[in-house]
């Protein structure tokens, strides 16, 4: 079975449910796959696969801007007349990459979907799409990008999710929900080995996050848990992993709020050098809330991460972290921008270790049965073949 795999750009660190789909499917002796990036480079190739970079998403981005603007000025219609002048280019660049044929086509975010679809369609290839976050939350307050994205609705066979939240703003955006399936973020589980409790309680209490410095991750709303736990336990520390737009407000608030040296900037690291630093935490903590624009995490893959290293996870009532994280069993789950609540559950834990370490071990169990990645690659190859 010949398999177009489309996405938008190269794989970056935090797209590491990515990487492992590919190298699950390709792994698989009765698939052909080709990755088929829409960047004009691919900066991060895959070793011993198969990969085209087509220009598909980015070519001539600086005109398409423009476009909008002209749109704006004549009509007031930009979005439409981006969204449009795009979806041309995708077009134009896919035919002029001559592609192999392929029997079917999977495709990452729906934001990838609008811009092939045509070319898909054109090609007589049936496809697959997987949403993730973005694509159905925060970019459906373009009106330009929503009239396709309903559009694509209608021609896609299949839309997979990753929880329970995103199926349903699927359905609400208009899918049809026979169409959907839900099959969790694999996580694989054999190479890690959590460091035993007695091991972790020798050094200060320590707090760990890992992701972008995002709006939708609100960092500064860890921070200030952070320093309502400090008040009450001097001795602890927060560690950092992750880059993003928000690094200079990160760098600032610890100032601000007196954390020099108490808050670890590690930066951005490769999950062989993140894992080992993780598995030596007490606590991963994660402040996710709505974006100002809506966005929304997917299933975030961190926080199971660190699951997995029997970390007991304090984070938010947000999307599919409610399917992630059993509060009051695997660790605790607060409202949103409540970094009182936040502080109050590190604390606790912090102060009952016992616990802690039950939770992480529930944590560990609890994401070994909802994130197989075995499992999640036969369910979408399944679902592959039915199609073809």
């Amino acid at each position: 079975m010949k398999i177009a795999y489309f996405s938008h750009s190269s794989i970056s660190p935090s797209e590491t449910f990515i990487y492992d789909l590919v190298k699950g499917l390709d792994s698989c002796e009765e698939i052909d796959l080709t990755y088929i990036g829409g960047q004009s480079k691919l900066l991060n190739e895959f070793h011993n696969i198969k990969c085209i970079a087509t220009g598909y998403s980015d070519k001539f981005e600086k005109i398409a801007i423009y476009i909008k603007k002209i749109g704006q000025i004549i009509g007031g219609k930009g979005e439409n007349w981006k969204m449009r002048f795009t979806q041309i280019i995708s077009f134009r660049q896919l035919n002029e990459a001559r592609l192999p044929k392929f029997d079917i086509a999977f495709v990452e975010y729906a934001t990838s979907g609008v811009l092939v679809m045509n070319y898909l369609e054109q090609q007589r290839l049936q496809f697959v799409v997987h949403v993730h976050g973005y694509d159905i939350t925060a970019s459906t307050n373009n009106k330009a990008y929503l009239s396709q994205l309903k559009i694509l609705f209608e021609k896609a066979i299949y839309f997979i999710v990753a929880s329970q939240y995103m199926k349903r703003r699927l359905i609400l955006l208009g899918c049809d929900g026979k169409k959907i399936k839900l099959i969790y973020i694999g996580v694989e589980s054999s190479e890690v080995k959590p460091l035993l409790w007695k091991e972790k309680i020798k050094g200060n209490p320590s707090i760990i996050f890992l992701g972008r410095l995002t709006n939708k991750k609100h960092p500064i709303a860890l921070l200030h848990a952070f320093k309502i736990v400090l008040d009450s336990i001097p001795n602890a520390t927060l560690s950092i992993i992750g880059d993003g737009p928000m690094k200079n407000d990160v760098d600032e608030e610890i100032v601000r709020l007196d954390l020099i040296g108490k808050v670890k900037m590690l930066g951005v690291l490769l999950r062989e050098q993140s894992f080992p630093i993780m598995n030596e935490h007490w606590i991963y903590a994660q402040h996710s809330v709505t974006g100002l624009n809506g966005d929304t995490e997917g299933f975030a893959i961190s926080l199971a991460e660190a699951a997995l290293h029997g970390l007991p996870v304090v984070s938010t009532i947000h999307n599919g972290i409610t399917e992630n994280v059993l509060d009051g069993k695997t660790g605790f789950l607060v409202p949103e921008y409540d970094y009182e609540s936040m502080a109050e559950k590190i604390i606790y834990l912090i102060q009952n270790p016992d616990i802690a370490e039950k939770m992480g071990k529930a944590g560990r169990e609890q994401i070994n049965s909802l994130c197989n990645p075995k499992q999640r690659v036969e369910k979408i190859i399944e679902i592959l073949k039915t199609i073809k």
